[in-house]
């Protein structure tokens, strides 16, 4: 099992994340970052703490996004790798994931 926990100092939370047999999502880690960049005050204007909600919503799209391209993009990058090491059928396996 795989477990990542955060703490927020502000107000002092804590998230724990828990996989078993794999790592975080794209999802996940998007989860994980948007909370540790973006805290909306409870105690906040309600129309304050809509447009923030609203912002967090969409820079969590964007990093679910960006990691998504990221995992791509490593994964490329080890399939290459593994084709060039005459490894072709390791790499099919790696593209499939």
């Amino acid at each position: 099992m795989n477990m990542i926990v955060t703490s927020g100092s502000a107000v002092g939370e804590v998230k724990v994340f828990a996989t078993n047999n794999r790592g975080l999502n794209a999802e996940e880690m998007a989860d994980l970052t948007v909370d540790r960049l973006i805290y909306v005050g409870r105690n906040s204007h309600p129309a304050i703490i809509e447009q923030a909600k609203a912002f967090k919503e969409h820079m969590r799209q964007v990093l679910v996004n960006a990691f998504i391209q990221a995992q791509l993009e490593e994964r490329n990058t080890i399939c290459a790798k593994l084709d060039l090491q005459g490894l072709g059928e390791i790499s099919d396996t790696v593209r499939s994931l």
